[in-house]
């Protein structure tokens, strides 16, 4: 699993942010509350996976780009909305996605 440097995190995952990412890695499963928002493979930009998903053993963390956690799939989509205009800013361009992979 690779975590984003300056993960961006709700208020209320930021209190327990290494004890999510621990709990991700061990797989021991989160609360139903917790998503994680993770590059996406696909065409889009970013996923937004429910941390139940992640308590499955066959489930692949090792390719797993977490960008951010959420409390709630509502503040998981404003973090995203956020992570999107600061991306955007920072590479001035929306079309960001290939300069994303560079900061892991």
């Amino acid at each position: 699993m690779h975590v984003y440097k300056e993960l961006y995190c709700d208020e209320k995952c930021k209190k327990k942010k290494q004890v999510i990412l621990h709990r991700i890695r061990v797989h021991a499963g989160l609360a139903p509350s917790v998503y994680l928002i993770t590059l996406a493979g696909s065409d889009d930009y970013f996923d937004i996976l429910p941390g139940y998903v992640l308590k499955q053993k066959q489930y692949p963390i090792d390719d797993l780009y977490v960008m951010g956690m959420a409390d709630g799939y509502d503040s998981a989509v404003e973090l995203v909305q956020e992570m999107i205009r600061d991306f955007s800013e920072q590479f001035e361009t929306v079309y960001f996605k290939e300069q994303l992979w560079g900061l892991f």
